[in-house]
């Protein structure tokens, strides 16, 4: 390992254990997969394909593969006491991250630091509109 890799490495793994690092790895590339992105559907409205593009590139890993407890956006029945709570409480929890039943975590706008709050509302108006 080289010098520069080491910091780096020593610090993602004080932060994350081996196994997340690995699965995170396996699952950023299933999301970058073009078959991943063909089981989810595609909405006419600008928002909806903006969201999507989002969701497939930062979204899909967890909630597509179940992991970490996050909800499948093919168990509608897992989304129904999510969106009963209405739009501004999943924006709030998609922005913010959360802390789930389990003790499991979804960061802050999923991990993606670089998404702005109105890419991260788009996101979640996707995954609304496939759950309902």
């Amino acid at each position: 390992m080289s010098a520069m890799a080491r910091p780096f490495g020593g610090m993602l793994r004080a932060v994350l254990p081996a196994a997340a690092l690995a699965a995170a790895a396996l699952f950023a590339s299933l999301a970058a997969s073009p078959l991943g992105a063909q089981k989810f559907p595609e909405f006419p409205d600008a928002r909806l394909k903006q969201g999507r593009a989002i969701w497939l590139g930062t979204c899909e890993a967890c909630h597509a593969n179940d992991v970490a407890g996050a909800p499948l956006v093919t168990n509608k029945a897992a989304w129904a006491p999510r969106l009963a709570k209405g739009k501004d409480a999943l924006y709030k929890s998609a922005l913010g991250g959360l802390t789930g039943p389990k003790g499991t975590q979804m960061p802050p706008r999923g991990g993606n630091e670089k998404l702005t709050d109105d890419q991260v509302r788009a996101a979640v108006d996707y995954m609304m509109a496939i759950v309902k």
